[in-house]
């Protein structure tokens, strides 16, 4: 098993994890659990960018969220708060 596939393991322990090298340097990421299949590709500069790969793994876990019919509320899903815009008065 490779580091990657390990790695992956880890994260998504509730899965059956494998992975598939691909010809540009990235892989194919297979996720199998009770007869569902989740595949993502992921290139090279996905897997070896810190802040990229996070995005992937945020991404995956949303999709299979969406998948699982395990969508938070809309106003969790708000990172933002909503606030009163500014007003402005002549003198």
């Amino acid at each position: 098993m490779s580091l990657i596939q390990e790695k992956f393991s880890s994260l998504f322990s509730n899965f059956e994890v494998t992975t598939q090298a691909r010809p540009d340097g990235g892989i194919l990421l297979t996720l199998s659990a009770e007869g569902k299949v989740f595949k993502r590709s992921i290139s090279y500069q996905q897997l070896h960018n810190g802040d990229q790969l996070s995005w992937v793994i945020s991404a995956i876990r949303r999709d299979l969220a969406e998948q699982a019919s395990e969508l938070p509320q809309i106003s969790m899903l708000q990172s933002q708060q909503r606030f009163a815009l500014p007003t402005y008065h002549s003198a």
